[in-house]
């Protein structure tokens, strides 16, 4: 079990102070899935500028003192700011520009950070990306099985395919989705706080790459 000696909320704190390697470590983890559910909501070719929004509002409004004073879920606050970038966007569109100014985000929101279903999915989604992404620098054939079972093949049909003897294919597949887990655990734990949000964060992770 992890120990989480240091804390997704001291990464945040240094990217706040302009730390460059840490604000590039904040934007690689959070960007793809916040571009995705961006576009999910109807951005489209918008969704890269609308999520530096994003960020820049994070970071520019004091958000983030008032979020580390409850240390909830980081992507919880994302999705409030998110959120009210949404909607100025959509005013901007509508030409209902409330005077030219952008609505104030309610710190209210971030004390009480909203749930979408999408984000989370999304969130999920990247994670699992990220560690597939590892497994086919270091393991590529087992990278290959991971995707050719997500994508719906059976191992009797990946088997076939690679010209692989069955028995020996399980057994591959076994080790691989091993390594996939133990790649998630690795990236849940980068970003949880407590043990406690580590064992819920991780079980949706596992769920949702279809690892028990």
């Amino acid at each position: 079990m992890p120990r989480f000696h240091t804390t997704i909320w001291s990464d945040l704190s240094a990217a706040r102070t302009g730390e460059d390697s840490a604000v590039r470590a904040l934007v690689d983890r959070y960007r793809p899935p916040l571009v995705a559910y961006l576009r999910s909501r109807g951005a489209g070719d918008e969704a890269e500028d609308l999520a530096q929004e994003v960020f820049l509002r994070f970071f520019s409004r004091g958000l983030l003192e008032a979020a580390e004073r409850s240390n909830g879920r980081f992507r919880s606050y994302l999705l409030a700011v998110t959120s009210h970038v949404i909607t100025d966007w959509r005013r901007r569109r509508s030409t209902l520009k409330r005077g030219g100014r952008e609505s104030p985000v309610s710190l209210d929101a971030i004390a009480e950070p909203a749930a979408d279903e999408s984000f989370d999915n999304h969130w999920l989604l990247n994670l699992i990306q990220r560690a597939l992404a590892v497994i086919a620098v270091a393991h590529p054939v087992h990278h290959q099985l991971l995707v050719g079972v997500s994508e719906g093949h059976s191992p009797a049909e990946l088997a076939r395919s690679l010209g692989k003897d069955p028995g020996a294919l399980r057994v591959a597949l076994h080790r691989a989705r091993k390594r996939l887990a133990d790649h998630l655990r690795e990236e849940v734990a980068a970003y949880c706080s407590s043990e406690e949000e580590y064992r819920e964060e991780i079980a949706l992770v596992l769920g949702r790459a279809g690892i028990e």
